[in-house]
């Protein structure tokens, strides 16, 4: 009987709590609903003209980052085309040219160029590989009278085709400021479409004979249509584009359709941004738009008018709907545990589950590694040739290298000892040494058992009895070519471990730290929150950014340490010799003389030699005792490094393929500052280094 009474008040509790909560949420949805309607419209109007401003500028940082990609791979297209050896032929032919702007057919003359002894017209393999390297569209111009005419190039037209023998007429900008001897930055039309682009002229002997581009197309519609189509415009709502001509160049439905007569585009043309309402397909539509100047585009979106309303008012008979739900159910709650007994259990589970929270850490790591290897050279092969290219003497290392006797050898001529790439060449060779008295040159020899002996040639003209002979030295360069590409390779997989070191850094570090305050924050925007609890959260948020800011700094300084860029080598190393005493794991003395602030490179490099010489001591040798002595004697910086450790192998150590990367990656970087070093280390010994580096 009791607990039926209790259930009997609690039902009379509530009826009439659960009766004025309906009724006050069911006027409040009704004078919602009609006060909104006023006000749809204008936030559709809000709304979408927020929206084609935000594509605008999105497309304006696009236009801004092409520039600067544009400028950059100038830069290496620069490098790369005039490294290479540019030559001419003598006579001149005829082609038939295109004009780009008119399409007319036009017969122009033209001389053939060559990129060492490649023939560049109609080439593909350079314009391919640099249009790799800059990810851009590359080509190579001669000038020509009436204008500039594409030799080589990654364009194609609207066939799909190369745009190889058409021009760029005299009078436009391009070639204007070609003509000067001026670079161009800007728009240029190319062939059929507007692109970002970067024109250089190619000055030989003081002329201009070409030039060299590169450009990215000023609009990708595939990219534009990708971008748009993952914006969502309201409920029924969908972005377009006209181009400046009328012409539908992007729509869900009807894209290719030219506009330019209709009432709605010419809204567009009277005012660079702005609202308009039109009839399309018999509904009702409000569109936004703004005129895009440097991609020469309106950007438009639209919804209709009756679904937007529709939705709107029909949020809000949700949104209460809910809030009636939830206000009924606190009122079911608070009669449920009415009691004190219920509050203070419910109390004690509050507790108990706020206790259960907890916060980790993750350490950041770091780790850098260094692949190079070192290689011997071999002794040098001497020739003597007469004037008909014949071998009429040869030295012991000649035979011993290319597995001929002498006899062998002595009347042959060089061009027969050549792979078949260089023997052509051997003429050409011959004719520059005569003319300039002594000619260095790379080149190939072919050895008696077929092997291919790259090698480096030093020839000089002779006067022996009366007749003028060639004296030719050549070096293997072989082990020379594969340590260049051992390096490079290296090199490659440092930077790239340096990049995937930096971003984990920053996502592992930064990126949380970021995350949490950007929920902090939008907690701040709620309007139920009081003053002391949005008091905390904002304490909380700044103590986030402290720890952000310190972790900026940290990966700041792994990058490039600031105590050394600021103050130089010997205050960066006091320092970091400091921190490793401190830990009393090793005593360093460090002592130094007439060291003064040098090349910042070379401060770098140093640093990083020595504190990777310490670190392999910490980790590997045991020692207790580290001697660190740097001094500077005129032109010269010694180093001489040593500890009293366990000591080591060092030839087993170099000659492996899977240990001792941190002293190969030390080797690395004397080699990388022209130093000179020397190892001594035996096991049981202790280890010790002498660097010798000259300014």
């Amino acid at each position: 009987m009791a607990r039926n009474y209790i259930i009997s008040i609690k039902i009379r509790l509530f009826l009439p709590v659960a009766i004025i909560i309906l009724l006050v949420i069911l006027f409040a949805t009704i004078f919602s609903a009609r006060t909104s309607i006023e006000t749809v419209q204008s936030q559709i109007e809000h709304n979408l003209v927020q929206q084609v401003t935000t594509i605008s500028k999105m497309f304006e940082r696009e236009k801004t980052l092409k520039t600067e990609k544009v400028n950059r791979s100038l830069k290496i297209l620069h490098d790369y085309f005039f490294s290479q050896k540019l030559s001419f032929s003598q006579k001149s032919d005829t082609l038939t040219a295109i004009n780009q702007e008119t399409g007319e057919n036009v017969i122009i003359p033209v001389n053939f160029w060559y990129i060492d002894n490649d023939l560049l017209n109609s080439s593909t393999y350079l314009v391919d590989k640099l249009t790799e390297l800059t990810g851009g569209t590359v080509t190579i111009f001669q000038k020509t009278n009436l204008g500039l005419l594409r030799i080589s190039t990654s364009v194609v037209d609207s066939a799909g085709k190369r745009a190889i023998n058409t021009f760029i007429p005299k009078n436009s900008k391009v070639c204007k400021a070609v003509f000067e001897g001026e670079k161009y930055f800007g728009r240029a039309f190319v062939v059929d479409d507007w692109y970002v682009t970067a024109y250089e002229p190619i000055i030989i002997n003081d002329t201009v004979v070409g030039a060299i581009y590169v450009g990215n197309k000023e609009k990708d519609l595939d990219e534009l249509r990708k971008i748009l189509r993952q914006l969502e415009f309201g409920i029924s709502g969908y972005a377009f584009v006209f181009d400046n001509q009328g012409k539908m160049i992007i729509h869900p439905r009807i894209e290719g359709q030219n506009w330019k007569d209709s009432s709605l585009f010419k809204e567009f043309t009277k005012n660079e941004k702005g609202i308009v309402n039109y009839n399309f397909e018999g509904k009702n539509k409000t569109a936004a738009y703004i005129y895009n100047s440097d991609f020469e585009i309106y950007i438009a979106a639209a919804v209709v008018d009756d679904e937007e309303s529709r939705g709107m008012i029909g949020k809000i008979v949700f949104s209460s709907s809910i809030i009636g739900i939830i206000a009924i159910m606190v009122m079911l709650i608070l009669l449920y545990l009415f009691t004190a007994d219920r509050i203070r259990k419910f109390l004690k589970k509050l507790e108990t589950s706020n206790k259960k929270l907890v916060s980790a850490k993750e350490a950041l790591k770091q780790s850098e590694e260094r692949f190079q290897k070192l290689f011997d050279s071999t002794g040098d092969d001497i020739f003597v040739t007469d004037s008909t290219e014949r071998i009429i003497e040869v030295n012991q290392s000649t035979c011993s290298n290319l597995g001929f006797s002498k006899e062998e050898l002595i009347g042959l001529k060089m061009s027969d000892i050549k792979t078949p790439k260089y023997a052509p060449k051997v003429h050409e060779n011959r004719e520059i040494i005569y003319k300039l008295g002594t000619y260095t040159f790379e080149s190939e020899h072919v050895s008696k058992d077929g092997k291919i002996i790259p090698v480096e040639i030093t020839s000089r003209v002779v006067n022996y009895k009366n007749e003028r002979l060639i004296l030719s030295v050549a070096r293997n360069i072989g082990v020379r070519k594969e340590m260049e590409r051992t390096i490079l390779t290296a090199v490659i997989r440092a930077e790239e471990k340096e990049r995937e070191r930096f971003a984990k850094d920053m996502h592992d570090g930064i990126g949380p730290l970021l995350s949490t305050i950007k929920l902090y924050v939008n907690e701040l925007q709620s309007e139920t929150m009081d003053r002391e609890e949005r008091k905390k959260f904002v304490e909380t948020s700044n103590e986030i950014i402290d720890e952000a800011i310190s972790s900026t700094r940290t990966i700041s300084n792994n990058l490039m340490p600031r105590t050394i860029h600021k103050y130089g080598l010997i205050r960066a190393m006091d320092s970091f010799c400091e921190k490793v005493n401190k830990a009393n794991a090793v005593n360093i003395d460090f002592r130094y003389s007439n060291i003064e602030r040098i090349d910042n490179n070379l401060e770098l490099i140093l640093f990083r030699v020595i504190t990777e010489l310490i670190n392999n001591t910490l980790k590997h040798a045991k020692a207790s005792v580290i001697n660190i002595n740097l001094s500077r004697i005129e032109n010269k910086i010694n180093l001489n490094f040593s500890d009293n450790g366990i000591g080591f192998n060092v030839e087993e150590i170099v000659d492996s393929d899977h240990k001792g990367m941190g002293l190969k990656n030390i080797v690395s970087r004397i080699k990388s500052i022209n130093g000179i070093y020397n190892f001594d280390s035996e096991e049981g010994k202790g280890f010790a280094i002498k660097v010798e580096i000259e300014l």
